[in-house]
C-alpha cells in the first residue's frame, strides 16, 4: 500500500474518523476556553461542537467532490481538504468567542494552532487506519491460502487409483438415497400404477439421471469452510514492537504539538515546560519498555507484543501524569488538573497511531510477500491436481456410462412407452418388476462402484 493509498482511500474522509477525533478536539477546546469570559459554562462545548460540525462538513463534502473525480484522491489534495477544516475550526471559534464573550477572537493564532495540529495528527491516524484495515485483509488472505494449501498439498501426493476412489464414494453416497427412495416409492405403489403415477415416476428417473451426469463433473471429496476473509481485531494487532524509539520520538512530537501551545498561552511558560518534560519521560517509557525487553528476550516480545505496547503505554502516562502533579515545575497544581486529561488521550492515540503507523506498514509489507509466493505454490498445485481429477473423472464416466446410466436411461423409455399407451394391469406389472430389477441392479452397481470393483485400472 502506497502513501497515496493510504491517505487519499475510503479513510480519508470518513465519518468514523471524525467520530474518533471528537473527543479529543473537545478537551483542546475546553482547555482552550478556560480563559475566555463565556456567560455560561456551557459554551465552551457549544464552541466545540459548533467546530466539529464545520469541520466535518468541510471534510465530507471536500473528500466527496474529489472522490467523483478520483478514485485515489492525490496527497496535496486531501492535505488541502484537511487544512481548509482546520482553519474553519480556528474561524467558528474566533467567532464564537468574540461575539459571546466579548474577547479578541485571536483568528491567525487559532487557524494556526488547528492547522499544525491538524497537519501533525490527521494523515498518520488515516495512514495508521489504512494499514490496519488492509492487515486485516491480508492476514485474512494469508489464512485462506494457508487453509486451500493444506487441502491441495495432500492432494498433490494422491495417486490416481485413490482419487478415483473418492470420486466412486462420493457419486454412490450422493446417489443412493434417492435410488432407495425410488425403489421403496415404486414398491408401495405397484398395485395402483396408473398413468399419471408412472409419469411420475418417469420424471424422478430423469432427474436421477440428469443427477448421475452432473455428479461426474462436478463430484470430489466436500470440503469444509475456509476461515473468514478478514482477520479479527485481535490477530491484525497481534504485531510485536519494531522501532521503539522511533514510535516514542514520534509520539513526543505529536503529544507536545497537540497540547503545548495553549498551555503556554493560557497558563504560561512553566506550565509548557512542565507538558514538555511530562511528555518526554512518558515517550521515554513507551520506548524503553519495548527496547528492554527485546534486547533481553525477543522471543517473549515476539510472543507478548501487544501486552507489552499496553504496559509500555500505560505506564508512560501514568509517569506523565505524576509528574504534571508532582514536578513543582509548574507550582500551581490546578493548571496539571487541568491538563492531565488531554494529556493522557493525546499520548495514548499518539501511542496507537504511531505505533500501528511504523509496525503494520513493515508487517504487511512482509505479509504481501508472503501471500504471493503462497498463491504462486496455490497455482502450481491446483493445476495439477485439477489435472489428475480431470482424467480420473473421465475415466470413471465412462465406467458409469453402461450400468448405472444405461440401466436408468432404459427404465425411463419403458415407463414413458408405458405412459403413452394402453396396457393392461398384468403389463404394468411386468413393467413395474422389470424397472425394480433394473433400479435393483443399478443399486448393486453403485455399491460394487463404491467398492472400486470393475472399471479400468489407474496408475
Amino acid at each position: 500500500m502506497t502513501v497515496r493509498e493510504a491517505l487519499g482511500g475510503p479513510w480519508a474522509a470518513h465519518w468514523l474518523l471524525l467520530v474518533a477525533f471528537l473527543p479529543p478536539s473537545t478537551l483542546l477546546v475546553l482547555l482552550r476556553e478556560t480563559v475566555t469570559p463565556f456567560p455560561e459554562w456551557w459554551w465552551p462545548l457549544v464552541s466545540a461542537l459548533a467546530q466539529h460540525l464545520v469541520t466535518g462538513l468541510v471534510i465530507m463534502i471536500g473528500g466527496t467532490i474529489a472522490r467523483r473525480v478520483h478514485t485515489v484522491i492525490p496527497v496535496p489534495t486531501i492535505l488541502g481538504i484537511w487544512a481548509l477544516g482546520a482553519g474553519l475550526r480556528g474561524v467558528v471559534a474566533g467567532a464564537i468567542a468574540e461575539q459571546v464573550a466579548g474577547v479578541d477572537p485571536e483568528f491567525l493564532f487559532r487557524i494556526a494552532v488547528w492547522t499544525i495540529v491538524s497537519i501533525v495528527w490527521v494523515p498518520p491516524l488515516v495512514y495508521a487506519i489504512a494499514q490496519f484495515e488492509r492487515r486485516r485483509l491480508v492476514v485474512g488472505a494469508l489464512d485462506i491460502a494457508e487453509f486451500e494449501l493444506a487441502r491441495e498439498r495432500p492432494r498433490a501426493d494422491t495417486s490416481g487409483a485413490e482419487v478415483q476412489q473418492q470420486l466412486r464414494q462420493a457419486i454412490a453416497e450422493s446417489l443412493s438415497p434417492a435410488l432407495h427412495d425410488l425403489q421403496a416409492s415404486l414398491e408401495a405403489s405397484r398395485s395402483s400404477l396408473d398413468r399419471a403415477s408412472v409419469a411420475e415416476l418417469s420424471l424422478r428417473l430423469s432427474q436421477l439421471h440428469d443427477d448421475t451426469a452432473d455428479l461426474l463433473e462436478s463430484a470430489h471429496t466436500r470440503a469444509p469452510a475456509p476461515p473468514p476473509p478478514r482477520a479479527s481485531l485481535r490477530r491484525a494487532l497481534d504485531v510485536p514492537p519494531r522501532r521503539p524509539w522511533l514510535t516514542a520520538l514520534l509520539v513526543a512530537i505529536a503529544t507536545t504539538v497537540l497540547v503545548v501551545f495553549d498551555v503556554w498561552r493560557i497558563f504560561g511558560s512553566l506550565a509548557a515546560i512542565e507538558v514538555i518534560v511530562s511528555t518526554v519521560a512518558a515517550a521515554t517509557i513507551i520506548g524503553l519498555v519495548p527496547a528492554t525487553l527485546g534486547a533481553i528476550r525477543p522471543d517473549a516480545l515476539i510472543a507478548h507484543g501487544q501486552r507489552t505496547t499496553a504496559i509500555a503505554a500505560l505506564s508512560g502516562i501514568l509517569v506523565a501524569t505524576y509528574l504534571m502533579l508532582n514536578s513543582g515545575i509548574d507550582p500551581i497544581t490546578w493548571h496539571g488538573l487541568l491538563i492531565v486529561p488531554l494529556l493522557a488521550i493525546g499520548l495514548t492515540i499518539a501511542s496507537g497511531t504511531y505505533l500501528s503507523a511504523i509496525v503494520l506498514a513493515d508487517a504487511n509489507s512482509e505479509a504481501d510477500v508472503r501471500l504471493s509466493c503462497l498463491l504462486d505454490e496455490l497455482a502450481v498445485l491446483r493445476e495439477r491436481n485439477e489435472q489428475l481429477i480431470e482424467r480420473e473423472r473421465h475415466r470413471l464416466s465412462e465406467l458409469m456410462h453402461g450400468p448405472v446410466q444405461g440401466r436408468i436411461a432404459a427404465c425411463i423409455m419403458a415407463l414413458n412407452f408405458h405412459a403413452a399407451g394402453d396396457t393392461d394391469d398384468e403389463q404394468a406389472r411386468v413393467l413395474t418388476d422389470a424397472v425394480l430389477d433394473h433400479l435393483r441392479a443399478v443399486s448393486r452397481d453403485l455399491g460394487q462402484i463404491a467398492a472400486g470393483v470393475g472399471g479400468p485400472a489407474s496408475p
